[in-house]
This record gives C-alpha cells, sequence and structure tokens, in this order.
C-alpha cells in the first residue's frame, strides 16, 4: 500500500504498541513511516512520534475526530504556531460541539411540562 504524509493510519509500531495518527513522513528504503501518535494502547504514546512499518499499518479511509480529539490537534496546532489550523480546528470544535448537543436540551418538548406553560 502506498502512503503519504498526512495520512490517517492505524497499525502497530516497531515497539509492539498499537496506535493510531497521521503520517509525518515516509522511508520508502526502509518500508517505514513516522507517525504522529494522536490515540494508542500506550497512553504515554499519544503526542509523540512513532516508527511503524508499512505491512504494519493501514489507512483510514473517513475519520471524523471526536471531540476529544480535535482538542489534542488543536493542542498541536499551537505548539506548532499554525494559526491557520488552529483556526480551521476551532471551527470543527465549535461545529462538533454543537453537534453532540442537538437533542439533550433539558427543555425538549418532551420534558416540558403543561403548566410550566402557563408560570
Amino acid at each position: 500500500m502506498n502512503f503519504e504524509v498526512s495520512d490517517w493510519v492505524q497499525g502497530q509500531t516497531i515497539s509492539g504498541e498499537f496506535i493510531f495518527g497521521y503520517v509525518e513522513q515516509i522511508d520508502l528504503e526502509q518500508g517505514v513511516a513516522k507517525v504522529y501518535v494522536v490515540k494508542s494502547d500506550n497512553e504515554d504514546s499519544a503526542g509523540r512520534i512513532a516508527l511503524a512499518k508499512f505491512h504494519h499499518m493501514r489507512q483510514q479511509a473517513q475519520w471524523s475526530p471526536e471531540e476529544e480529539d480535535i482538542r489534542g490537534l488543536i493542542d498541536l496546532a499551537l505548539e506548532t504556531q499554525d494559526q491557520e489550523w488552529f483556526m480551521e480546528l476551532s471551527d470543527q470544535l465549535k461545529d462538533t460541539v454543537k453537534g453532540d448537543s442537538k437533542g439533550r436540551s433539558v427543555f425538549s418538548k418532551k420534558n416540558v411540562s403543561r403548566l410550566s406553560t402557563y408560570i
């Protein structure tokens, strides 16, 4: 499989950790990629770079990051001082939070007492 920089992947590192992240660098001669780890079975690996062999990785087609993931990427954008990416992620976080709150209102029509309409 052909991987490119910025592809979202999941797989196993050379040290055996299961990871989810994106490709930062590729070494075609060695058949390995440096992956920025977003999630891992080893919590200490999140936020770090890990090496993974191509045959231990698979590309993620459609990934929709959760609120926690976006917040982690926002931290990375701040660390790298990438203002444009930070703004994109901030907008995406607002949309995600807004989408999660739909249907959770305490005052939805199903939960309102008929008496409260007269108060």
